[in-house]
């Protein structure tokens, strides 16, 4: 068994069936989240399970079927059945929901896939108390999915169909295909300043001959980028790199029937819940301890993103995630450098902290679109921010030499307690196969266990990803960045780092499932300072 965030065939096993009584008992003995109680005016105040949540692991349900379009799943049919639906809720419980999967004539799929949204909402709007579902696919067409009961009052369940299999079969065959996006590099001859551009690939490309290759790559941090090769210039004249928009062999690579899985009805759609009426969750009966552990330790989050939001701010189940107001960063960070390695959405945090602490630039560094230094000297914080290395779906062009390797990085790093790691490496990789961002992430695994070895206490946390926005809908986007592709990655990034006791995975995912704001790659104010209030606790769990 294994139950996830987000519900898709290739990363659950089969659940075996149990009463509401019987799943209660299991859940509470072997997941560890914070129940809450509220007080007479309403706030939420938690309470405290000492237990851990655990995810044996579990053989994928194989979509290894050809795509039958007559048997795609279809919102209309599909039932969504509250089970007990009449019995008394408390907080604490367990919601249990069941998703049973119909084509478009009303027959009853016989194999998973799907891929499911589930979210708990409050009924009073005011609250904007929500949380993610957990759904577990059974490999047969039908669903479980779990909603752990955090607040007190009238909920209502939402769940969307964000892919049928049909959709996502496809996905997972255009993600094994190479070099499906277009990028270039111009190299430039320095006695003429001629200028030339040429293809570049994220993969091996065996139709390019050795003596028209230029071959960038690094296995040592297993990196791939082949250029084509200028006729009368060498491999060293390389300058400058980028990605080309142009969507034409992405759109060549799918079928006009395939097309249609990407639009409504297919497509993020919907579901209609039995029975419609909100459900009622009473207070709880259980002795209710008044704080959560700090975040360290066996307390720690890492993997676990079991929470929900209450209002503007993010309440963690797992430990106690603070507010951190200017004063309360500004200590924490306080002579530390902190090093922010991976994509924009890692920028966007240190943007973020650029604003807040406030931080300078650094007038020894130079600024480039993929580096920069900002530094309070009053407070002795410097924040370093650096993209990783190809390949980057950006279009402007940027200095190829200015690209590290995250994994180089880490070796290069002095490291140490006041040293602190942030990793992000995913929005950039949801177009590639995913033994790249796997290999990848491998390689930088390597990288922190030689920095931890020679700079005991360094801090090391990788968040994951989130949901985010497809370009108004166009398909296009969705075969290149489909949140069935991100929430993958999520899955090999734990993976990688679920056995790493001095790595913090920030599981972000669940976050953005179930928030009131818009589906974002770069999230609203609000999201980011809750993902900052995260990471804070980490860094300062007892301050």
């Amino acid at each position: 068994m294994k139950v996830i965030t987000w519900g898709t065939a290739l990363v659950t096993g089969v659940l075996i069936m149990v009463s509401m009584t019987e799943w209660r008992v299991f859940y509470q003995r072997f997941m560890t989240w914070g129940q809450y109680t509220t007080d007479y005016q309403g706030v939420p105040k938690p309470m405290v399970s000492k237990l851990r949540l655990i995810q044996p692991p579990v053989q994928p349900c194989l979509l290894n079927y050809s795509i039958h379009f007559d048997q795609t799943t279809y919102p209309t049919y599909t039932e969504v059945v509250v089970l007990n639906r009449d019995r008394l809720y408390r907080q604490g419980d367990v919601l249990t929901v069941k998703v049973v999967a119909r084509d478009k004539e009303g027959r009853s799929k016989t194999y998973g896939g799907d891929f499911f949204r589930a979210r708990l909402v409050s009924s009073d709007r005011s609250l904007q108390a929500s949380s993610a579902g957990h759904v577990t696919d059974h490999c047969n067409g039908t669903y479980t999915v779990q909603f752990p009961l955090y607040w007190v009052g009238n909920i209502s369940i939402k769940i969307q169909l964000v892919h049928p299999s049909e959709a996502v079969k496809v996905l997972q065959s255009l993600r094994q295909v190479p070099n499906k996006r277009d990028f270039h590099c111009t190299f430039v001859d320095r006695k003429t300043k001629g200028q030339y551009t040429q293809q570049c690939f994220s993969s091996n490309n065996p139709s390019l001959p050795p003596h028209r290759k230029c071959d960038f790559s690094k296995p040592e941090a297993n990196g791939t980028w082949i250029c084509e090769k200028p006729e009368k210039l060498p491999c060293s004249a390389i300058t400058k790199c980028r990605w080309n928009p142009d969507m034409s062999r992405v759109r060549g690579l799918v079928s006009q029937e395939e097309i249609k899985l990407f639009q409504k009805p297919y497509l993020e759609t919907e579901l209609e819940v039995h029975p419609k009426e909100p459900i009622r969750v009473l207070e709880t009966e259980l002795p209710t301890p008044e704080h959560l552990p700090a975040c360290t330790g066996n307390t720690r989050e890492s993997g676990a993103s079991l929470g929900h939001w209450s209002g503007k701010v993010w309440k963690s189940a797992v430990c106690n995630v603070r507010v951190f107001t200017k004063e309360d960063i500004r200590q924490c960070l306080a002579n530390k450098t902190v090093y922010m390695q991976g994509d924009s959405t890692i920028r966007q945090w240190s943007e973020r902290l650029q604003k807040v602490v406030p931080l300078y630039h650094d007038k020894r560094t130079t600024d480039s679109p993929v580096f920069r230094v900002r530094n309070n000297n009053q407070w002795n914080i410097s924040v370093c921010y650096r993209f990783h290395n190809v390949p980057v779906q950006g279009s402007p062009w940027v200095n190829f030499h200015d690209y590290r390797y995250t994994a180089d990085e880490l070796d290069a790093t002095e490291g140490g307690p006041n040293t602190v790691i942030v990793l992000s490496l995913w929005a950039h990789f949801t177009a590639e196969p995913l033994d790249m961002i796997r290999s990848r992430l491998y390689a930088i695994r390597g990288a922190i266990h030689r920095l931890l070895r020679r700079s005991p206490g360094t801090l090391v946390f990788v968040r994951t990803g989130t949901t985010r926005e497809h370009k108004g809908g166009k398909f296009e986007y969705y075969l290149l960045a489909s949140d069935w592709l991100a929430y993958q990655i999520t899955e090999v990034i734990r993976e990688v780092f679920r056995d790493v006791p001095d790595v913090v995975v920030l599981g972000t995912w669940d976050m953005s499932v179930c928030q009131w704001g818009k589906d974002q790659v770069h999230p609203d104010q609000t999201m980011v300072d809750n993902q900052l209030n995260r990471l804070f606790s980490h860094i300062c769990p007892k301050y």
